[in-house]
This record gives structure tokens, sequence and C-alpha cells, in this order.
């Protein structure tokens, strides 16, 4: 099972030659997921056009822990609600530019500790719903591309 903080890549190893020939590998992709998480700490962003920033290093380096209100006018965005793209916003805009594209757009800066991005919400996020998953698929084998990406071989389901 996934445990919180374990970094492997495999969560269960078997023996390449014990696979069969014909596999099923399901490819999960959480969409948004920055934003996602954001709103199930902050219900009131639900329904909004809501935009995840990267920290800015050569700006403010004031920390902001999550319980904070992490509300900025800048930084990169990483995670781009659907409200805020179909006003025409897009991962990698800049705060300011997607701000004079989606004027209401809120912007919710990512966590920061000791003047770097501090990502435990996410981690613990994206951990929650691996236990999930191997919870339901106690036989599979789990290869997390990233935090919001995984690849479950459902195979011996």
């Amino acid at each position: 099972n996934w445990k919180k903080g374990k970094r492997s890549v495999l969560m269960k190893r078997k023996r390449v030659e014990s696979f069969p020939e014909n596999r099923i590998v399901a490819h999960i992709d959480l969409d948004c997921f920055y934003v996602q998480v954001e709103r199930s700490i902050n219900p009131s962003l639900k329904g909004k056009a809501v935009g995840v920033a990267q920290y800015n290093p050569f700006g403010d380096l004031k920390s902001f822990a999550p319980e904070d209100n992490r509300i900025v006018n800048s930084g990169s965005l990483i995670a781009v609600s659907y409200e805020a793209r179909a006003r025409g916003v897009k991962r990698n805009m800049r705060g300011a530019e997607a701000k004079k594209v989606c004027p209401e757009m809120l912007l919710v800066q990512v966590p920061t500790s000791h003047g770097k991005a501090d990502l435990t919400i996410y981690r613990d996020a994206s951990a929650r719903i691996l236990t999930v998953l191997c919870s339901k698929f106690p036989a599979c084998i789990v290869e997390r591309s990233s935090i919001d990406e995984v690849y479950l071989d459902v195979t011996a389901e």
C-alpha cells in the first residue's frame, strides 16, 4: 500500500517475466489538480475562475502557510480552472497577463516556506488519492509519473 512520504516509483514490485502478454494499464491524470486541492481547502473558490501561481522568487519572499490568505496578483500559473480557461487564461501565463484576460480571476499562490515553494498540501492530497486507488485495486502495480499523474497496471485485477 501507498505510505505517506514514500518516494518509490513502483509501489508494488513484481518480476517482469510474471506479466502476461496482454496487459491492462490505466493512465490517470488528475485534471486541474492544484486548483482542486485549493478548492478543497477553500470551498469559496468553487465555481470561480481560479489560477494557482507558483511563487515569485524575485519578489516578496514572505512565507505563506496553507491556511493563510494566499490570494496574490502575480506569479506564473501552474494550474487553471475550467472557468478561467473558458475566458482565455492558459497555464504558464503570468498572473498580470491572466488578469488582463480575466479580471475576476483569483490567483492563489502555492504555499511557501523558507523562501521556497512548499508542496506539502499537494503531495498529501496526491498520497490520499493513491491510497484510495490502491485500496480499490489491491493487486495493481502503480507507477507514479508526477504529483497528479499515475499509471495503474490492473491486469491482475
